[in-house]
């Protein structure tokens, strides 16, 4: 099994070769320096893996993944340095699996790469983290519970922990506008911008009372409507998220540990919930866990593992299309996350 990592250097990019290595697995580390990966190798405790260094090229990418199973993309933002990856693993016949939380990013591979994808054989899944891949997943379980869903909400929440990271703060910056707006919402059989959510209070798993939610630009949205038969998806957030990344600046992100550090006894704690309503009844999922970096590089490459060993249809498919959304959470329950499926309280 060869799989390859690009942005190896990065923060998730070194969690997801130190859970490689877990695995039995020695990874290529792809990037643009050879110090910075040869350093992410040994602190990976990875010391002899193999690196290649390529710049943001098509033809020199291509050539770093030939004869690669499978491409995890860690680098961001995406929106400025993902397609590039794209291409090249596609061009290279090698599956693809990519840690962004982009909307706008993951709206454009579905757009733009769906049919190259299709015709080289290679299977691409964006959004392999610890948000819209959830979301994802929980909202395919929960609609299924559903005669004939109308209405899905997908809602984030997080609390606690470590800050974010100087990456997580760049990619705030290149999608501001996208954050400002609160993003796209599917109605009436598109994607449309400019559109207000219907959600304004949500009652989250363990809470006695309504928190209020604001729009926002969740990742979900653009691959839920491709498998969930539902009229209206719509995504919101904790007031705390939206702000948050709404007053990061050029300044303050670059100010950003790269490599934060997780505190054992105060872990970021994330919650995903998909509630979903219709004509047969309603369903409520959610998937709760904690430290989004680690589960992040857990997921990723758990994804990876069963691309190079299951494969999956051709194309860009959301993460339901791809795996068996109950059998894929149930493999990470083992990595600390806990689900639910059952009737909206």
């Amino acid at each position: 099994m060869r799989i390859a990592v690009y942005g190896a250097s990065g923060h998730t990019g070194r969690l997801i070769l130190a859970d490689l290595r877990r695995r039995g697995i020695s990874p290529l580390l792809v990037g643009r320096d050879a110090d910075r990966l040869r350093a992410a190798a040994t602190e990976s405790g990875l010391p002899d893996a193999a690196i290649h260094v390529a710049q943001l090229d098509d033809q020199a990418l291509a050539q770093a993944f030939r004869d690669v199973d499978v491409v995890i993309n860690a680098v961001a933002p995406f929106i400025e340095f993902g397609e590039p990856v794209v291409r090249a693993a596609i061009a290279a016949g090698a599956h693809y699996v990519d840690i962004s939380g982009e909307q706008a990013h993951i709206k454009r591979v579905f757009d733009t790469y769906s049919e190259p994808a299709r015709q080289a054989g290679v299977t691409v899944v964006p959004m392999v983290n610890d948000g819209g891949f959830l979301g994802d997943l929980i909202s395919s379980l929960a609609a299924a519970r559903v005669e004939r869903p109308e209405h899905v909400t997908l809602a984030h929440r997080i609390t606690g922990g470590t800050g974010i990271s100087r990456g997580s703060g760049r990619t705030a910056v290149a999608n501001a506008d996208t954050f400002v707006s609160g993003g796209e919402i599917y109605t009436r059989d598109d994607w449309r911008t400019g559109t207000p959510a219907r959600t304004t209070k949500v009652t989250f798993p363990g809470d006695s009372q309504p928190s209020e939610v604001v729009k926002f630009a969740l990742s979900e949205v653009v691959t839920v409507p491709r498998h969930v038969p539902a009229d209206h998806v719509e995504g919101v957030a904790d007031a705390e998220i939206a702000t948050l990344f709404l007053n990061i600046t050029t300044e303050l992100a670059e100010a950003l540990p790269e490599f934060p550090r997780d505190d054992p006894d105060s872990p970021d704690r994330f919650l995903v919930l998909a509630d979903v309503t219709g004509s047969g009844g309603t369903a409520r999922g959610y998937v709760e866990g904690t430290n989004t970096y680690q589960f992040t590089a857990i997921a990723a490459a758990e994804a990876a593992v069963r691309l190079a060993t299951d494969g999956a249809q051709p194309g860009v498919l959301a993460p339901s299309q791809a795996f068996d959304p109950a059998d894929i959470l149930e493999a990470l329950a083992a990595h600390g996350i806990r689900w639910s499926v059952g009737p909206t309280p």
